[in-house]
């Protein structure tokens, strides 16, 4: 489950994740490779060494920005997630939403239903280039991503997935993009099923923004670096954390 997003890029590259944005989006291939790389790259260093520790991190690549989201066991490893996601050197920008608890698969179904709910409310909305949005859900939280053509359209896909029952709140990493999109863009591809669009909750949850801004290339501060402040949890106050290094990225 180390990502629930449905990405099948414009020029045909296969999706990096496993169910929550949408098929086809306006992206040169120089972008879609370089988000399809850094996201293997990060899942795969994520998954080395058989650890289950980061089997419900989700990760999402979109113009060199990374989200992290899910669940993991400790602080220590929210930590290491991103300290593994600065190794992708296509990267300019981490968020780190991902929450500190246990396992629980009532909990995993919920979010998939809201997925697809927020997912079809958005395709649904003619004003809406949902094609340009991706989807994340975690607990009842919903992360929106992608390119928006106006504040108007921003709005309205927020609002579309405030309005999907079991929402808590959705949180909007969503930028603007001024540029003319391809001369040929390719169909998204047909669904087996239509999903059914269940009737909106009574009240809206809040739209409202990250908790915290996202980390930039030249503000992070690498956890595991000696003399380094540990985050919360690591037995280790003076020398950094300790662990194996992971090899260069190529």
């Amino acid at each position: 489950m180390i990502s629930r997003s449905f990405a099948a890029v414009l020029t045909g590259v296969a999706c990096l994740t496993l169910g929550g944005c949408f098929a086809v989006q306006e992206k040169t291939f120089g972008e879609e490779f370089d988000e399809a790389s850094a996201g293997t790259e990060i899942k795969t260093k994520l998954l080395q060494g058989g650890t289950s520790n980061f089997g419900e991190v989700d990760v999402e690549v979109s113009d060199r920005f990374v989200l992290l989201s899910g669940r993991v066991p400790s602080a220590e490893d929210k930590a290491e997630a991103e300290r593994i996601a600065w190794t992708a050197r296509s990267v300019d920008e981490v968020a780190n939403e991902l929450v500190v608890g246990k396992f629980d698969l009532g909990r995993d179904v919920n979010d998939r239903w809201i997925t697809e709910q927020v997912r079809a409310r958005i395709i649904a909305d003619s004003d809406v280039k949902g094609i340009n949005y991706n989807i994340q859900v975690f607990n009842g939280v919903v992360y929106l991503m992608g390119f928006a053509r106006s504040e108007d359209e921003l709005r309205q896909a927020a609002e579309n997935a405030s309005r999907v029952k079991g929402v808590q709140k959705v949180v909007s990493y969503v930028k603007m993009r001024e540029r003319q999109p391809p001369v040929q863009q390719a169909a998204a591809p047909q669904q087996s099923a239509p999903i059914d669009i269940a009737p909106a909750a009574e009240t809206a949850a809040p739209i409202v923004p990250p908790d915290r801004p996202p980390t930039q290339r030249g503000q992070y501060s690498d956890p595991y670096a000696r003399g380094a402040t540990p985050p919360p949890g690591s037995n280790n106050t003076s020398g950094g954390l300790q662990s194996s290094p992971l090899p260069p990225a190529n």
